[in-house]
């Protein structure tokens, strides 16, 4: 018999934890996860031993702060330090990898894949930082969709979610053919997620195959998050099947 679980996924660009006030303040993006009761984060722009952000590791401090196992997979080699896609879970990981989707001579991207070990069983989470071109996030997204990781665990609950640099239906068109739907329905064209303080682009997007149901989907715009980052997070409350 199938087991059903209910979990909240939260996608968040947090600009390394640097908000629009130019504070390096990870407390907020922390309280940020805990107000909206995520169970799995995937971050964007995660520092890891960078002079902006104190040195510090966010990815440790933030699954520290909040009690969830970290993964930080770094994209960029900075002349001191790194950055790249971190994902925190109240759940242990099980195995994973950080899939270069760098295009060209184009700033390095990644998507870091891993699956999680729910209490109903295992789940396919895709966090990904696409590229600011149209042929550069075609190369990204079919590079995800073709990954060993993806290709062996596809019958998997799937959730793939991020920073997609997409302002158009193009990506929602290719996901859909591929079969991942995008888990703002109709919303998708009403929403809007950056620049925090006043935002005009949908950039920040879930997707998800068919083994989870959309129960709630939240743009999480309040005092907090207009100033925490430069990116509003967004949320997704999903029925998984495993």
């Amino acid at each position: 018999m199938a087991a059903l679980l209910q979990i909240t996924v939260l996608t968040y660009n947090i600009h390394k934890a640097i908000g629009n006030d130019r504070r390096c303040d990870p407390e907020r993006i922390a309280r940020v996860c805990e107000n909206e009761g995520a169970d799995i984060v995937a971050l964007q722009e995660v520092d890891n031993g960078v002079p902006r952000s104190g040195n510090q590791n966010l990815a440790a401090a933030l699954g520290e702060r909040l009690g969830f196992y970290h993964r930080l997979g770094e994209n960029v080699q900075l002349k001191v330090g790194a950055y790249g896609n971190a994902t925190l879970s109240r759940w242990p990981f099980a195995q994973g990898k950080n899939i270069d989707l760098t295009w060209t001579i184009k700033k390095k991207r990644g998507c870091l894949s891993d699956i999680i070990n729910t209490p109903a069983g295992d789940l396919l989470f895709m966090n990904f930082h696409l590229g600011l071109s149209r042929i550069e996030r075609h190369f990204q997204i079919k590079k995800m969709l073709e990954s060993g990781i993806l290709g062996r665990h596809k019958s998997l609950p799937v959730i793939l979610l991020g920073d997609s640099n997409e302002r158009t239906r193009y990506l929602d068109i290719f996901m859909n053919f591929a079969g991942y739907r995008n888990a703002a329905g109709t919303l998708k064209r009403k929403i809007k997620t950056w620049p925090s303080f006043a935002p005009i682009w949908n950039l920040d997007k879930i997707f998800h195959n068919e083994k989870c149901a959309m129960v709630h989907y939240e743009v999480v715009k309040n005092q907090l998050t207009r100033v925490a980052s430069d990116h509003l997070p967004v949320k997704a409350v999903l029925r998984i099947q495993v």
